[in-house]
C-alpha cells in the first residue's frame, strides 16, 4: 500500500501534474473540433436520406453502412497514414479531427434522422400551405423541432466523442491518454498513471451524461410525444 501511495505521489508531483491537463485541454479541444465536424456532416446526410434526394440519398446510406463497418482505429490510419499517398498531409490535430468527426457524423446522421421523423407530417404542410418553400419549411419548421429531440442524443455523441478520441494517440496526438503513456514510460508505474486516467475519463463523462440527463429532462417537460413519421 505504501508503494503505491508513493507511486501517486510520484505522478502528481513535478510536471506530471501539468502534461495531464495539458493533454485534457487537448482531447475536449479535438472532441468539441469533432463533434463540429460531425453535426454538419450528419445533418447533411440525415437530411437527404430521410427526403430521398436522388442519388444523394444512396450515397449517404452507402457512406454510413461503410463508415459504421470500419473501426475507428483503421479511419484514423487512413486519413493520417493513407491520405499522404494521395497527395494530402495532415498534421495530428487535424487528421484527428477529420477522422472523429467523419466517423461520429454517420451515427449522428442516425440521430438527426430519429429527430426528423419525430416531426408530424402536418408540420411541412402548414408551413407549403403558408407559402414557404420546402427548403424554407426544412431550415424554419422542421429543423429546429428535429434538433429538440436530437440535442441530448447528441450530447451522448459528444461523450462517445471524448472517449473515441484516445485513439488520437496513434496519430501521434498528444492528448491525454497519450500524455498518460509517456508518463508511464518516465516513472515505470503503470497502474498508478492508468488509474489516474480513467479517473480523469470518467469523472469527465460522468459530468457530461448528467448534464445531458438534466437538459433532456429540461427539455421533455411538458412535451407530448408526436406521431413518429417520415416526412
Amino acid at each position: 500500500m505504501s508503494d503505491l501511495l508513493t507511486g501517486f505521489r510520484t505522478i502528481l508531483a513535478g510536471d506530471y501534474p501539468r502534461l495531464l491537463l495539458s493533454g485534457l485541454g487537448l482531447t475536449l479541444a479535438v472532441s468539441a473540433c469533432a463533434l463540429l465536424v460531425s453535426v454538419v456532416v450528419g445533418t447533411l446526410l440525415g437530411v437527404v436520406r430521410v427526403f430521398r434526394v436522388p442519388l444523394l440519398g444512396a450515397l449517404g446510406n452507402a457512406y454510413v453502412e461503410v463508415v459504421r463497418g470500419i473501426p475507428l482505429i483503421v479511419l484514423l490510419s487512413v486519413v493520417y497514414y493513407g491520405l499522404p499517398a494521395l497527395g494530402v498531409t495532415l498534421e495530428g490535430f487535424p487528421a484527428a479531427v477529420l477522422a472523429l468527426g467523419l466517423y461520429s457524423a454517420a451515427y449522428t446522421s442516425e440521430i438527426v434522422r430519429g429527430g426528423l421523423g419525430s416531426v408530424p407530417a402536418g408540420q411541412t404542410e402548414a408551413a407549403r400551405s403558408l407559402g414557404l418553400s420546402r427548403t424554407q419549411a426544412l431550415r424554419y419548421v422542421v429543423l429546429p423541432q428535429a434538433w429538440r429531440v436530437a440535442l441530448p442524443a447528441l450530447g451522448n455523441e459528444f461523450v462517445s466523442l471524448i472517449l473515441g478520441s484516445s485513439l488520437a494517440s496513434a496519430v501521434t496526438l498528444q492528448e491525454l491518454f497519450s500524455q498518460g503513456r509517456y508518463i508511464t514510460n518516465a516513472t515505470y508505474r503503470q497502474f498508478e498513471v492508468y488509474a489516474v486516467l480513467a479517473l480523469v475519463y470518467f469523472l469527465l463523462t460522468f459530468t457530461l451524461t448528467r448534464g445531458v440527463r438534466a437538459l433532456e429532462r429540461r427539455l421533455g417537460r411538458g412535451q407530448t410525444l408526436p406521431d413518429r413519421r417520415v416526412i
